[in-house]
């Protein structure tokens, strides 16, 4: 008689996914550690993930979709009755979704008062970036934080549009589950509450929700309040540098000699022309073997001032999971402090849009968590690609709007025959300007309690919503070397 075949067991449910879905509603990352004694985060992070993947996806998109049905009802009936259309409507097989035309504004609620504790799948509860996205439009519908003190500008209430402009975001993502960083780095950004505003480099949805020319003079506003072009540099000492030049590229002096000249002009300048003249001294005898931070460590960076430029790709004081190429950080007695700025920096070859957008999405992030957790009046920016740079400055503008704005872009020389080139009236306004906004912006604010008014947290899960395929025919919406 053959033996009994062993009855086919049911696979048990482990312990802690049990334990999460009993918990399904209040569900968050910070008491899974505490009750299962997670002594590696890491790895606990990667355990809370494949619960939630493997036990949560279908009821995370039935959710989703009912709260989706729920809002697109609710803002028509809204619409409706205001004698307003609009409602939540961005087509799914679309490549490039359309903005629909949302009539109320929205803020993402906040209720926690300690500065920088993100927000992610450790603490917005048991759907993680879905729920959230769906926060984002459910506020929105119901007009929260309408007036609540908005930004104001030219009799545009800017705050309004921004909220709009994350909701139509968020829409997108919920139905696209991904969007690509090379077209929608802007999009990106503005989830985690900064508003990208770069000259002639705005996107096709941002366009739709502020307007092209509300964009271009916002930009034009804000640049010029943020960066003086009228700062001086006397003619004669410009001719006399320019000379200088123009002798050492025809070898009629030598190295030696010029940097002895420059030294002795720069006893007759202010401090940011001397900084400025150091930095130029600097490049060029060092141009051979760095480019870019002989001149920065001097526009940007002065040990007598306890600010210092270092190239550390370490994890900044700020914290989080991302390491900048550069950070400029106060130094207190022994030891490096706050961070007021950071850099990325990447080849001329073989590096990508995407590449570069993330770049410039992290040294966003980055940006903003310096001025959440040191409470700064302004934190810079700047991004390498090749010979050319790009200074950005990032400010807590409204609450909840995070700007982060383009201030200048250089083409750096290549060798000591292009010197000259770098060395124009204007590009010397530019960097004198570039100084001027970081020894006067870039620092501890006086007036703290704006900063924790205005504050929203950090989208730590962003990563999350970025497409990770790589397509080089993708349009790029930043300039990078152009």
């Amino acid at each position: 008689m053959p033996p009994k075949k062993k009855a086919k067991l049911l696979k048990k449910i482990p312990e802690d996914a049990k334990w999460c879905l009993d918990r399904s509603n209040h569900l968050s990352f910070r008491e899974f550690i505490e009750k299962w004694d997670c002594l590696d985060r890491n790895q606990a992070q990667q355990r809370f993930g494949n619960i939630l993947s493997d036990y949560f996806n279908e009821i995370i998109d039935i959710v989703t979709e009912q709260r989706l049905k729920s809002l697109q009802t609710t803002a028509a009936s809204n619409g409706a009755s205001s004698g307003d259309s609009s409602a939540l409507n961005v087509s799914s097989n679309s490549s490039v979704p359309e903005v629909s035309d949302y009539s109320s504004a929205f803020d993402i609620s906040d209720d926690s008062s300690a500065p920088n504790e993100p927000t992610s799948l450790t603490n917005i509860m048991l759907i993680g970036v879905k729920d959230y996205l769906v926060s984002v439009m459910n506020n929105f519908v119901n007009e929260e934080d309408t007036n609540d003190n908005p930004w104001m500008f030219e009799d545009i209430n800017i705050s309004h549009l921004f909220r709009k402009y994350q909701a139509a975001t968020s829409e997108i993502l919920v139905k696209h589950k991904t969007l690509p960083v090379e077209s929608y780095v802007h999009e990106l950004a503005s989830l985690t509450h900064i508003l990208f505003l770069c000259k002639d480099q705005h996107s096709e949805i941002a366009e739709k929700v502020f307007s092209l020319e509300t964009l271009q003079q916002l930009t034009a506003f804000l640049e010029q309040k943020i960066i003086n072009h009228s700062l001086d540099f006397p003619s004669n000492h410009f001719m006399t540098i320019t000379n200088t030049f123009t002798d050492l590229s025809l070898a009629e002096k030598t190295r030696e000699q010029a940097i002895m000249e420059f030294t002795v002009l720069a006893s007759q300048m202010n401090y940011g022309q001397k900084r400025l003249l150091y930095g130029i001294t600097n490049l060029e005898s060092e141009l051979w073997s760095t480019y870019f931070d002989p001149l920065l460590s001097c526009l940007i960076s002065d040990p007598d001032r306890l600010i210092h430029l270092r190239w550390t790709n370490a994890i900044p004081m700020e914290k989080g999971k991302n390491r900048p190429d550069a950070v400029i950080s106060e130094k207190r007695q022994m030891s490096f402090g706050n961070s007021v700025g950071y850099g990325e920096a990447k080849t001329l070859q073989g590096s990508c849009s995407k590449s570069l957008c993330l770049d410039t999405l992290r040294l966003a992030i980055f940006t903003k968590n310096a001025i959440d957790i040191n409470k700064l009046d302004g934190a810079l920016a700047f991004q390498i690609h090749g010979f050319n740079i790009i200074f950005y400055l990032q400010q807590l503008t409204a609450k909840g709007i995070y700007t982060f704005i383009e201030i200048a872009h250089f083409r750096f020389p290549q060798s000591l025959d292009d010197l000259p080139s770098l060395f124009t009236m204007i590009n010397i306004k530019k960097l004198l300007g570039v100084s001027d906004v970081f020894w006067s912006l870039c620092r501890k604010s006086k007036q703290p309690d704006i900063i924790e008014e205005r504050y929203r947290r950090t989208l730590v899960s962003l990563d999350a919503m970025i497409d990770t395929a790589q397509d080089s025919t993708r349009r790029c919406v930043l300039r990078f070397g152009h």
